[in-house]
C-alpha cells in the first residue's frame, strides 16, 4: 500500500492498496514504511478499514495530522510471515507468481509473470518459450496448484494455447 495523504485530526492517513493482500491485513501487525528519502520504520497498524478503493490506517505512534502528514508517499510492506493464513485452495498473489505453468499432458508453459485481477476472476499472465499465455483462475482451468514445487498444472480449455 502506498499513503497517499492524512486524512483526519487523530492521525490516520489514507493508503492506496497495491496488491491483493491489503485486505488481509489486521490491527497489530508490524510493517514498515519506507520513506520517499529511502529511509525506513517500524510501525505497529492500529487501525484499519476499507473506504472505497482506499484503506484507512492508523499507526502506533502517529496521533496528530501533523505527524500523519511525514508518511505522505511511504510505501507500507508487510512482510509475507506477517500475512494471515488463508483457508485451503486460496493463495496470495505473491505465492502465485513466479510459479511455472505445465499443462496435466505435462508440456511446460512458463512461468507466471504477473497477475491481471478483472472481477470476476484473475487472469494469470505466463511467459515463457517466445509466448504468452493468458490463463483464467478458474477451477475448470486450474488443476492444481502445489507450492513445494512451485508448480501449477492446468488443464486448458479448447482454444486457450492456440
Amino acid at each position: 500500500m502506498q499513503i497517499i495523504k492524512e486524512l483526519g485530526l487523530k492521525g490516520e492517513v489514507r493508503a492506496l492498496p497495491l496488491s491483493d493482500t491489503a485486505i488481509s491485513v489486521i490491527p497489530r501487525t508490524k510493517v514498515s514504511l519506507r520513506m520517499p528519502s529511502g529511509i525506513s520504520e517500524t510501525r505497529d497498524i492500529v487501525s484499519l478499514r476499507a473506504a472505497g478503493e482506499f484503506m484507512i490506517i492508523a499507526f502506533s505512534g502517529i496521533s496528530t495530522r501533523e505527524a500523519a502528514s511525514t508518511l505522505r508517499n511511504a510505501v507500507i510492506e508487510i512482510t509475507a510471515s506477517d500475512l494471515p493464513s488463508l483457508p485451503p485452495g486460496e493463495y496470495y498473489h505473491h505465492q502465485i507468481i513466479g510459479l511455472s505453468v505445465l499443462t496435466v499432458q505435462g508440456e511446460e508453459l512458463g512461468r507466471i509473470a504477473e497477475i491481471f485481477s478483472t472481477g470476476s476472476n484473475d487472469v494469470y499472465i505466463v511467459r515463457g518459450k517466445g509466448r504468452e499465455h493468458l490463463i483464467p483462475a478458474i477451477k475448470d482451468v486450474i488443476n492444481k496448484i502445489d507450492l513445494d514445487t512451485l508448480t501449477m498444472t492446468i488443464q486448458p480449455m479448447k482454444g486457450l494455447l492456440d
